[in-house]
Order: C-alpha cells, then sequence, then structure tokens
C-alpha cells in the first residue's frame, strides 16, 4: 500500500478572485495556483499545516473545460459551488493502480502540470477514477517536481493551525461504495449511523486520517438534498484547529454566522463557496 494519506480536496467557483478573498476573510492564507491552458481551469491554494490544502477550481473557458475531465465538473458548478472531490497522495501510483485496476476502474496514471504565476512548472501524475476528478471516488497524485513546489505547509493564518481529521463522503449505493473503499485502502469498514439516526454509513479508520462513507435513510435532511442535487461524492471536510476560541470569537466580532457542533463548529456554506467545513478544537 503506497496511498500515504489526504492531499487535497477540490471547491468549484464561479469566479477565482471572489472565492480567495472569502477564504481570505474566513483566516486562511491563501497562494494564487495558476493555470492549466489545456483544460481551461485555473486555480488557488488553500494550505493546511499539515501540508494538505482545499484547491479552488474555477473555469477561465468552461467549454473548453467542459471537453475534458472537468466535464462533470462543469455541470456540477451549474448547480452550485462546492466541493467536487478529494485526491489521496501516492508514493508510487503505477503500483497502486496497477494493484486497483482488479476492481476498480482506475485509469493509468497521466501526466500533469500548471505553470505558477511566478514562472515555475509544477508537474505530476495522476490516476482518476473512470477519467473523472468528481464523484464518488477519490483520484490519486503523485509528484514529479518537488512536493513543496507545488504546495508549501501553511506557516501563518488559521491554515497554520489546522489539519484534515475527517471527510465524509456521501453515497447513493452504500454497500458498493463500502466495498470500493476497502479495496482503495486495504482497511475494514466499520458500520457506523449519527446521532439523528437519519443517516448510516461505514468509517475508515487510518493512520493519517478518518473517510466516513454516508447515506440518507430519510429525506428532508441536509445530506438527502446534496445527495439529490449535487450527487454523489465529499459532503464534508472536518479540520482540527488549534487556537480555535480566538477564531470563534473573531467570527463573532466580524458577525459571521456559526452553527454550533459537537467540541466545534460548521462554518455556513455560504461563507466557504458552498463547501461544508467543520472545524473543532484540537
Amino acid at each position: 500500500m503506497t496511498i500515504s494519506g489526504f492531499d487535497h480536496f477540490i471547491v468549484l467557483v464561479n469566479d477565482l478572485t471572489t472565492a480567495m478573498h472569502t477564504y481570505r476573510r474566513l483566516g486562511f492564507k491563501v497562494h494564487a495556483g495558476g493555470e492549466h491552458p489545456a483544460f481551461g481551469s485555473h486555480n488557488a491554494l488553500v494550505p493546511f499545516a499539515d501540508g494538505t490544502y482545499i484547491e479552488l477550481v474555477a473555469f477561465k473557458d468552461a467549454a473548453l473545460a467542459a471537453q475534458t475531465f472537468w466535464r462533470a465538473g462543469v455541470a456540477r458548478l451549474r448547480v452550485g459551488e462546492g466541493f467536487a472531490g478529494f485526491v489521496l497522495a501516492s508514493n508510487d501510483i503505477t503500483n497502486d493502480v496497477t494493484r486497483l485496476k482488479f476492481s476498480l476502474a482506475y485509469n493509468d496514471p497521466q501526466a500533469g502540470a500548471r505553470v505558477r504565476p511566478d514562472g515555475q512548472r509544477v508537474e505530476w501524475h495522476t490516476a482518476m477514477f473512470e477519467g473523472s476528478p468528481v464523484g464518488l471516488m477519490p483520484f490519486l497524485i503523485q509528484d514529479d517536481t518537488p512536493r513543496a513546489l507545488r504546495i508549501e505547509p501553511a506557516t501563518e493564518g488559521m491554515g497554520s493551525r489546522a489539519r484534515v481529521k475527517e471527510v465524509i463522503v456521501v453515497a447513493r449505493q452504500l454497500e458498493q461504495a463500502r466495498d470500493a473503499y476497502r479495496a482503495l485502502l486495504g482497511s475494514e469498514p466499520k458500520r457506523v449511523h449519527n446521532v439523528a439516526n437519519d443517516v448510516v454509513g461505514y468509517r475508515l479508520t487510518m493512520e493519517w486520517g478518518t473517510i466516513i462513507l454516508a447515506h440518507p435513510e430519510q429525506g428532508g435532511n441536509t445530506m438527502e438534498e446534496h445527495l439529490a442535487r449535487r450527487g454523489e461524492g465529499i459532503f464534508a471536510l472536518t479540520l482540527e484547529v488549534e487556537g480555535l476560541g480566538h477564531d470563534r470569537i473573531r467570527f463573532r466580532n466580524e458577525n459571521l454566522t456559526l452553527y454550533p457542533d459537537g467540541n466545534g463548529f460548521l462554518l455556513p456554506p455560504e461563507l466557504a463557496c458552498g463547501a461544508r467545513i467543520r472545524l473543532i478544537a484540537k
């Protein structure tokens, strides 16, 4: 097993400049990423202390993007901004794909690149599930150039105190999703349900974090609405943040609405470009 952990989380946005301002207002450091001319997209990066990050993606040429692997992303953005997919890091992507092809429809590794605003070219290989970064399954990435050229851990802002704790993935066919993730991660999922007992799922606990596969059993809740409107895939991201009490005070002083949630709170999606981000105290 050469999958080493979470790499990044994709949030589709209508306007990149506006999205960068939005995340800076939340207290995160945001870096301009670069352009992907062949795919009609450009991005910005919101780094965290553990080296993971949120990738804000907007389409400069949606017509071009719709002819590439971003086809489902363009369609999902028409529904609204928000999470589109997430990515796991691999230390040997060729070996991982060879292993996974026996049970999962991962594509052969493909070379990718972007040019940073400073002119530095960043290169990697990715392997997508059924050719798309959007949907139920994460795609895999391995850096060809040093990873620090693609992303550096945050050294300031709230991101410098934040680490990824958990990802919730919503699925239509829960048992099929369980089998797929078992094959992907080589870990045995544990059956779970939420307090309200209207969502059931499976928890996969890895040394680098937790993935929860979830399915709404009743209509009328937020997850069921998400599944109906946006489809399968990442539903929410939980960040563990040091000194969260100071951030809570800052949000309140700025009159930003917070939804209490256990030992932390949920940032309303409308404050984070449609993404559901839960912050908990470390």
